[in-house]
């Protein structure tokens, strides 16, 4: 065959592809326009612990508006109670009380041995407080921040939820669940450094970092009832629904969406690199994941789990909450 012969052959198989290209763009283009924009979130404000740079930032998603507040310390977790929000500060000592509308730091309290874990129960009106030095688990009085009591616990007591009306603590170095009553409570291990807690009706989850396990205890009890190995170094839980736990895996760069009654995984969302924060929209139509190694943060919408939004953060952002406008 010759040169001319092999370049009108070339030709020939080039103009023979083109339709087909043009078919296969034409088809592409179709199904994106099927498939609307997912609108970003408008609702309630954002709020972010910055670990690096001692401040909360807040970002109003229904004005579009930025704020900023500066704390003597790093915030690592956060709650709300009765429109007010407090942050653990554990290098400072300290508890932090802050107007999130203006925003302004109301009180502060001091707590010695490292206050990390947090939560509100507003039955009672108290505030759970654990000291990862101390190995203690403090009750405050919300109205007056005055300690009620407090219990000793097992190693660390990284993360504090309430089930039935009891706390519940990761015990984070003694590698347990403990339930913290005034009569004693109940302890089950649960693998290596268990740094998340969460709970569900009938059930509490405690995710072994080191392991990479989600362990499913009944509360309480704290009786096994299931594990579902995630892999990825799992950090921080936040249930979704009755049933559905979102997982931050830091080192896998992934949050798992778990069905606890099923004991499945539905599906891993990539994110940027480490993964800590998670927070629900007020409305429950959108998922924050905070990045802390690339300051990012990717908003999911839940219904169809694509990507709604993504916001730069301040310096080493961690735990995050979604407050109501």
């Amino acid at each position: 065959m010759t040169r001319t012969s092999i370049v009108r052959l070339n030709r020939f198989a080039s103009l023979a592809v083109l339709p087909v290209m043009l078919l296969a763009i034409l088809a592409f283009s179709r199904q994106a326009q099927r498939q609307p924009a997912v609108p970003p979130p408008s609702e309630g404000t954002l709020v972010v612990a910055s670990l690096r740079a001692d401040l909360l930032e807040l970002r109003s998603l229904s004005a579009g508006t930025s704020r900023t507040l500066a704390l003597p310390g790093a915030p690592h977790e956060l709650v709300e109670a009765n429109g007010r929000l407090y942050a653990t500060l554990p290098r400072a000592g300290l508890l932090a009380e802050v107007d999130p509308r203006a925003p302004g730091l109301l009180r502060l309290v001091q707590l010695p041995g490292q206050p990390h874990g947090l939560a509100f129960d507003p039955a009672q009106r108290v505030l759970y407080v654990g000291l990862d030095a101390a190995d203690e688990l403090v009750a405050l009085d919300v109205a007056t921040l005055a300690e009620i009591d407090r219990w000793p616990t097992g190693a660390t007591p990284h993360i504090v939820v309430l089930a039935g009306g009891v706390p519940h603590v990761a015990a984070a170095r003694a590698d347990r669940v403990e339930t913290v009553r005034p009569a004693g409570g109940t302890v089950a291990s649960v693998g290596r450094l268990p740094e998340a807690l969460a709970a569900l009706p009938g059930i509490v989850a405690a995710a072994a970092y080191l392991d990479g396990t989600l362990h499913l205890l009944r509360p309480l009890s704290l009786e096994p009832v299931a594990d579902i190995p995630l892999g990825g170094g799992p950090v921080r839980l936040l249930p979704l629904d009755e049933r559905t736990i979102a997982v931050a895996l830091q080192e896998a760069d992934q949050v798992a969406i778990v069905d606890a009654e099923r004991r499945a995984i539905l599906r891993r969302l990539d994110v940027p690199a480490r993964p800590d924060g998670l927070c629900r929209s007020p409305s429950g139509a959108y998922l924050a994941v905070v990045s802390n190694a690339e300051g990012r943060i990717t908003i999911f919408e839940t219904a169809s789990w694509r990507v709604a939004a993504r916001y730069t953060a301040a310096e080493g952002p961690g735990a995050c909450l979604w407050l109501p406008d």
